[in-house]
């Protein structure tokens, strides 16, 4: 049985212009004890501040567990006035909000201003990057999407801070320059450098600087009880 692993590698010649670069993932598969190993490029978004519109039109979203595209719809997801919904699927089946194209963050800071409910009972939700939109979300194996938060409602667990439900929490993600990590602040109010009062402060490492800017929910006991709104997205320089 072959044991993979996979090792990203820093990116070279990274510049703000409008135009990309290569990033390279080495894909290293040790055989019957031999280390073998593979070099993939793919294309890097250089970064750039940006502010997303909130419209469903210009957003993707799939199903957590199968990895579908679903289409725009008042049961999967849809603009309201307070910025992009969308539903769970199932009981237990969540879906994952993104943005259409792979986005660069390297050296940058990354905004969310959301909320979600779980109709009463436990549900996680993530703010993320992700890879390759066609994969599951999870660790193993990986390279498939970094978590830069966790958070429940209805319950605590180990790995994720308990929110309220139906609350905005704005969570800015900044890169500690010069390192692979980011500091994940969450607040309530409004940002936590902006008066905002601050309930979590965690460092995260991420070591590819792009990716599709997600927001998901999963392990949703009420099923399409369950809902986020994304109420603002934007990579900005501080």
């Amino acid at each position: 049985m072959k044991n993979v692993l996979f090792l990203p590698v820093a990116v070279v010649l990274f510049v703000f212009l409008s135009v990309s670069c290569q990033k390279t993932i080495r894909e290293v598969e040790i055989v019957n004890d031999t280390l073998i190993v593979h070099t993939i490029d793919t294309l890097v978004i250089h970064s750039k501040d940006t502010t997303l519109a909130m419209d469903a039109n210009l957003w993707n979203c799939y199903s957590h567990n199968t990895s579908t595209i679903v289409s725009p719809g008042p049961t999967t997801f849809f603009n309201t006035s307070e910025g992009i919904k969308f539903i769970g699927q199932g009981i237990r089946r969540g879906t994952r909000l993104q943005t259409k194209q792979e986005i660069g963050f390297k050296d940058k800071t990354i905004y969310y201003k959301w909320k979600g409910t779980g109709g009463g009972q436990f549900a996680g939700f993530v703010l993320q990057a992700k890879y390759d939109p066609l994969t599951y979300d999870a660790t193993n194996p990986p390279l498939q999407g970094a978590d830069f938060a966790n958070y429940s409602v209805g319950n605590s667990v180990d790995y994720a801070l308990l929110v309220q439900e139906n609350v905005w929490y704005y969570t800015r993600i900044k890169s500690i320059v010069g390192t692979d990590n980011y500091e994940v602040t969450t607040a309530t109010g409004n940002y936590g450098n902006k008066g905002g009062t601050t309930i979590q402060t965690v460092v995260v490492p991420v070591y590819t600087k792009s990716g599709y800017i997600a927001i998901r929910i999963g392990d949703n006991f009420g099923g399409s009880n369950s809902y986020a709104v994304l109420g603002e997205c934007k990579i900005s320089s501080n």
